[in-house]
Order: C-alpha cells, then structure tokens, then sequence
C-alpha cells in the first residue's frame, strides 16, 4: 500500500491547503471589496455554498489532515468566511425599549400573481388589515410596490391604511399603471408629521422609485428613506421550472442575462442616490427592497454608509423572499450610527405577499 502513499498525499495537499486557499481569495474578493465586476457578483450567489464548504474542510482536516500542515489553510478559509457569515446568520435579542418602530414591506401589489392575473385578491387585502386591526402598528410604515386603485372598497388602500393603522400622514412617490388600473409606487404611512419631503425618480419603471422624508422624533429629526431598487428577475412559476432541463443552455443564458442586467441597473440607481444619502443632514432610515444578496455590491455598498438593522439585532436566517428560491434576504433596514437599535425581527406571521415584512424599533441617540 506504500506505493499509493505519495497519491494520497498529493490529494490531500490538494483538498486542505489549495482548494481552501482558492476558496478563501474568492470569498476575500467578493466580501471585502466592491469592484464592480459582474463576474464577482455572479459568484457571489454561490456563498452560501461557499459557507458550508469552508465548514466540511475544516472538519475533515481535523479527521484526517496531517497537523498544521494541512489546517493552516482551512483555518485561513474559516476566517474569510467569518464577515459573509455574520451576513447570513444573526444571533442577537431584544435590547432596552424603542423609541421609534419601524416596518418596510413589499406588498406585491398587495396580489404577487397580479401580473398573470389583473385582478385583486380581496383576501389578501382582508388579511393585511387584520394585522392593522389586531397589533400595534409600526409608528412609520414603508410599502415598497404599494397599489391604490379605485375598482373595489379594498382596494383603496390609501384610506384603509390610514384608518385601521391610526396614521395621521401619507406620502407616496405614485405612477398611474394603465394595466393595472391603479396607482402603484413606493409609500411611507407615519404618526408624525414630516417637516419635509422629496422624490427619488432614479428609474424608468413603475415600481423601482423611493422618496424620503424628515420627521421630528423625541426633538431629534431623522430621515427615512423608502426605495425599491431593480428587480433580481428570479420570479419562475413551476412551469417555468419544469422547463429548465428541456433546453438546459438557453435556461441558463436567460438567466445569466436576467440577472446581469439588474446587477447593472441596481448600480446604477444607488450610483443616481448615493450622493444624496451620504449629503443628508439629520440620521437616515433606509428602507429597502434592494433586490441583491447581502454579499453583492449593492448591500456592500450600502454597509460602507449604514449599520444594517438585521445585522445588528436580527435572529436566525432572516430570510424576507417565500417564494423561489426560498432562502435570501433581500428586504432591508439601514440606519446611521447617529441611532441605536433595541429589536429586529422578519414578520413571517404577515404571509400576504412574496416577500415578508421587516421589523425594527430605534432609539434616538443625543447627538453631539
């Protein structure tokens, strides 16, 4: 068996010290820096492979490795990983009272299927207000692809919202859709005035836009900030997914097309906002469908301006998409280092679009 020794060792040369250094310079490259490369972020989607790799090296170089010559590597990988980790995973609780509570929602047009279908679903409109009905509303309520028509009584949502969740003011950034028959944009319910207000018209669709607003909290003012940058373009039905193996090639250009153009198009929208977010005069709030991974440029980018609120006070996975494929955190909440955060948790309970609320509560902090 001697003659099979130098094999042996020449593979596991390759298993524990270049396959985990090959992995830990990718994983270095993806989550230390933003370099723009579209090439990055596409391997950026495979970190969580990335993540469970990193963890099965290191336990088998501690089964089979030969010292530390065959674990300086995998431990060199563990450490990589350690900041995507803590991107993906939170384990944090409660922390004193909030001053201020609040949520970002992508509602889907308050209807996810409304683009095959048209029509409202009267249920899932009940279902929402139920939830205003029964529990403390959020003291500022951000609604990413928010929808008002005027067809049905619960479609007016404007209004309904504004009674069952007990705001005295609306702000909203609206486009009329002629397809859907109604208005649909970004929206900021409060219970506090604002003392002003603006547009973020930095794309040509209907849904991706934001607007901000300044409101005075406990004598401090801050701005919230509301936007949807541009979709992932992942939404499959289960035909779709059947299709895939019948021609496997084209499914693949298609999606590789897909998600390139919106990691170009998300760039350049936080390109036209950037400036704006860091020239704010008062603490921000941004919240965010930004439709990337918390390993992409996009959220990187953002995390060189803010705290993010899971991040810091977040439980679990935190994974805000239930629909394919399942297992990202796209929806967000960013806020200054001016603030402090007391709780965050994912409203998996509020199941009425195909993206699940965010929940944060903020303590202003006396700033100097």
């Amino acid at each position: 068996m001697a003659i099979f020794a130098p094999v042996r060792s020449r593979i596991q040369d390759l298993a524990f010290v270049v396959l985990p250094l090959l992995l830990a310079v990718v994983v270095v490259l993806i989550s230390q820096f933003t370099l723009g490369s579209w090439w990055l972020e596409l391997l950026s989607y495979f970190m969580p492979a990335f993540l469970v790799s990193s963890l099965v090296l290191a336990v088998l170089c501690l089964r089979t490795g030969r010292g530390w010559r065959h674990r300086w590597a995998p431990a060199l990988l563990l450490l990589a990983c350690l900041k995507p980790f803590s991107e993906t995973v939170a384990f944090h609780g409660t922390d004193g009272e909030a001053d201020l509570t609040v949520m970002s929602f992508n509602a889907a047009l308050f209807n996810p299927y409304r683009p095959e279908t048209l029509e409202s679903d009267p249920g899932l409109f009940d279902r929402f207000y139920d939830h205003l009905r029964t529990g403390p509303s959020p003291d500022i309520l951000c609604i990413q692809e928010f929808y008002h028509a005027f067809q049905r009584d619960e479609e007016l949502t404007i209004d309904s919202i504004v009674k069952l969740g007990g705001y005295s003011n609306f702000y909203m950034n609206p486009r009329f859709n002629h397809d859907y028959a109604g208005l649909i944009g970004v929206a900021t319910y409060s219970k506090f005035p604002a003392i002003a207000s603006g547009r973020l018209d930095f794309a040509g669709g209907d849904h991706t836009n934001g607007h901000w607003n300044d409101f005075v909290v406990r004598g401090d003012t801050l701005r919230v900030v509301n936007v949807q940058l541009r979709s992932m373009s992942i939404r499959w039905t289960w035909d779709a997914a059947r299709s895939l193996p019948a021609d496997l090639w084209w499914n693949l250009r298609n999606i590789h097309g897909r998600l390139r153009q919106g990691y170009h198009a998300r760039n350049a929208e936080l390109d036209a906002i950037e400036g704006f977010l860091r020239e704010s005069p008062y603490p921000v709030i941004l919240c965010a469908d930004i439709n990337a991974l918390p390993y992409s440029d996009t959220y990187q980018r953002l995390k060189r301006l803010y705290h993010n609120a899971f991040e810091q006070r977040g439980r679990g996975f935190g994974f805000t998409y239930h629909h394919f494929p399942w297992f990202i955190r796209i929806d967000n909440q960013f806020f200054s280092p001016q603030l402090g955060i007391s709780h965050f948790r994912t409203r998996t309970d509020i199941a009425i679009s195909d993206h699940y609320p965010v929940e944060a509560g903020y303590r202003v902090r006396a700033r100097r």
